[in-house]
């Protein structure tokens, strides 16, 4: 389930360049490390990769960041479970210069893939919280949708597509990729409470089974368009529908008319909520549910 991760270690040692500066590429450690500059002749600090991932050394600390997920299959589209989250990281502390399981997690991604219709799953996609989602667009194609909240946001997009037009490859088969992302805090919060501080924690299973729940439960908060019999709703529901259902009127509403709009919500729940049209949401559901499962007992 993990993909994108950035952590910070502690080096075992600190290389003799990097103490005195040293202003030329020098290997250490079975890595090559190149200086990078900003507005001075002095390294603000020293990259280097292994495979897809970025490694920096600043001052006494080594950053490891991007895609766990791709460094252990060469793609996020497969599956990636349990186990090999473990034997990733085993390589990652294996290879680096630190102690990777008592690296600090300032981010994570996470995320699974379904075989799906990606276009009919984010265009029933309405609000996340009372905000909209912002299309994903490559060119003009709307290959997904996106939700940005302060310190994390929450995609679906076509994985087919984007690994077509990234890595030129055809999957053939239709791929429905969900993930959210963002600070370790949004982990940790009343809300979600995990509990992940340290790579350590990543590996803890009960840990890993709840951020499996909270995945799922960010899916199901996603207010999703029903499909309306609108001959079926009386004119009085036929406004509440059009109200709740466009932001800018909605959101005036609750700015200015806080009674009124909680009395409005809680009636428009109440219809949706009445409504036997969610077969498909709850089919997207329940797959992403099994992908999420069986990346925990496997």
């Amino acid at each position: 389930m993990y993909d994108t991760i950035k952590i910070i270690g502690e080096l075992n040692s600190i290389p003799k360049q990097i103490k005195d500066l040293q202003l030329t590429p020098f290997n250490w450690n079975g890595f090559l490390w190149i200086p990078h500059f900003r507005d001075s002749n002095v390294p603000l600090y020293y990259k280097s990769t292994f495979k897809n991932i970025s490694l920096r050394i600043i001052e006494n600390q080594l950053h490891v960041i991007n895609s766990l997920h791709k460094f252990y299959h060469g793609n996020n589209y497969k599956l990636f479970t349990y186990k090999q989250v473990c034997r990733a990281f085993a390589i990652l502390n294996n290879n680096l210069p630190i102690d990777v399981y008592k690296a600090k997690v300032l981010k994570l991604s996470v995320g699974v893939v379904i075989i799906e219709n990606p276009q009919k799953i984010f265009d029933e996609w309405l609000y996340y919280y009372g905000k909209p989602y912002i299309p994903m667009k490559n060119k003009n194609k709307i290959y997904g949708a996106k939700f940005f909240l302060t310190d994390y946001y929450i995609k679906g997009y076509d994985k087919t597509y984007e690994v077509k037009q990234h890595n030129k490859i055809n999957l053939n088969v239709n791929y429905f990729r969900f993930e959210i992302e963002g600070k370790i805090n949004i982990f940790n919060n009343k809300t979600n409470n995990v509990g992940i501080y340290t790579v350590n924690d990543l590996l803890d299973k009960t840990k890993f089974n709840r951020l499996g729940e909270v995945l799922l439960e960010k899916y199901i908060q996603i207010e999703k368009q029903p499909k309306l019999d609108l001959t079926k709703l009386t004119l009085k529901e036929k406004r509440l529908v059009a109200s709740m259902r466009n932001h800018e009127v909605k959101e005036n509403i609750r700015k200015q008319h806080k009674d009124t709009y909680k009395k409005d919500r809680k009636e428009y729940n109440k219809l949706i909520n009445n409504l036997d049209n969610s077969t498909f949401q709850n089919q997207v559901i329940s797959k992403l549910n099994q992908q999420i499962q069986y990346s925990i007992n496997n």
